[in-house]
Formats: C-alpha cells, structure tokens, sequence
C-alpha cells in the first residue's frame, strides 16, 4: 500500500516477520527479494488505518510468503504481560526499529518472530515478490552470507537465535489475526478521565 504520512521528514508504521526454520539441522531465515528496494529482507509492510500491528503481520505474512499463522509458532519472552483488564495486550516484537525510506521518509517497524516446521500453505500474492530464499542464520553477516541483506536484520536473527538456546525466547500458539479489539467509554467532568466501561475480546 502506498504511505499513509507523505510530508517531509514523517514516518509510517509498519509491521515485519522473523521466520526460522530448521533445515539440515541448522537454523535458516526466510527472506524475499523487496521488489523496488531490490534487498533480501523479512515479509513485512505497511499497518493500515483500520487494523493494529498484529493483524498487519497477519496479513503480510499471508501476502508475501503463503504462510497462515496457524502454520507458525511465536516467539515471545519467556515472562511477559499477556492480559491486562481493559486494553488488549499484543505480542511483543522481537525488535522495533526506525530505517529510511527514500530520502526524506521513515518507517519505524515492529518486528515479530516466528518458527515454523512446514512449507507455507499458500504462494505469495500475484503483486508480491516471488523470490523467496532460507538463509542459514550462521551465514548471515559473514563473507559466505547474502551480501544483499536488509540493515539489521542479521544481528536481529542471531539475536533470536541464541535467545531461544538460552530460553529467554519460548514458542507459543500464535492468536488469531482478528483476537485483539478494545472499546473504551470514557467520561467526562471531575472523574479524572477514568474508563467507565471496556470490553476486550481475546
């Protein structure tokens, strides 16, 4: 989708996928060729006006790889906030970061992990790069590695990679794209603007 803030110096949203699978007993990254950039990079892109990041990583996972989460698990800490009453508690990024687009434009991305043990379900889209590669994780950043790689990303894998030997990283059933909604009344005058009412759907 085309950007939502095109003033000088603005920044979008955007919502990314980290996804590991073992191969021959060694970890590899999935990564596509961004098809106007031209890098190696994780499946990822804008979050829409009418939906929150994770449902904008649902889809571009769907979109760009063929993968549906339900093929997937999550990474996530292995002690974290997962309900709170009132507000809807996604999942944590593995990594939120802020890169150039252009000159004059920004994205700041919030990066999910993923693992997985299967094929994708689906294809990437007809619009969507059909260049897809699993990349052994020891290689990324190394003379052997892909010389073509996103900024960051190499350090992000190795990252997930050795969190989840030392277990600070668990893989956990990921929700559904659509589990997350908040509704929030709130009064007005001498009540401090306290929520009245609120209902979260999980």
């Amino acid at each position: 989708m085309p950007h939502l803030n095109t003033g000088p110096g603005e920044y979008d949203l955007t919502a990314s996928a980290l996804l590991l699978r073992e191969i021959d007993g060694r970890l590899h990254l999935l990564v596509h060729r961004h098809r106007k950039l031209g890098l190696l990079m994780q499946p990822g892109g804008h979050v829409e006006r009418t939906e929150d990041p994770w449902a904008a990583v649902a889809h571009e996972l769907r979109e760009e790889s063929g993968y549906d989460l339900d093929q997937l698990l999550l990474l996530q800490p292995a002690h974290r906030i997962d309900h709170a009453p009132g507000i809807a508690v996604l999942p944590q990024p593995l990594c939120v970061d802020v890169h150039p687009i252009g000159d004059d434009h920004f994205h700041t991305d919030l990066l999910y992990g993923f693992v997985t043990t299967a094929d994708p379900a689906g294809r990437p889209g007809e619009d969507e790069s059909q260049e897809l590669h699993w990349v052994p994780v020891d290689l990324l950043g190394t003379p052997e590695g892909p010389a073509d790689l996103a900024p960051g990303l190499a350090e992000v894998a190795r990252y997930a990679s050795a969190s989840m030997k030392a277990s600070m990283l668990v893989t956990v059933t990921p929700p559904r794209a659509n589990t997350f909604s908040v509704s929030t009344r709130w009064t007005s005058g001498s009540e401090s603007q306290q929520p009245s009412s609120s209902t979260t759907s999980r």
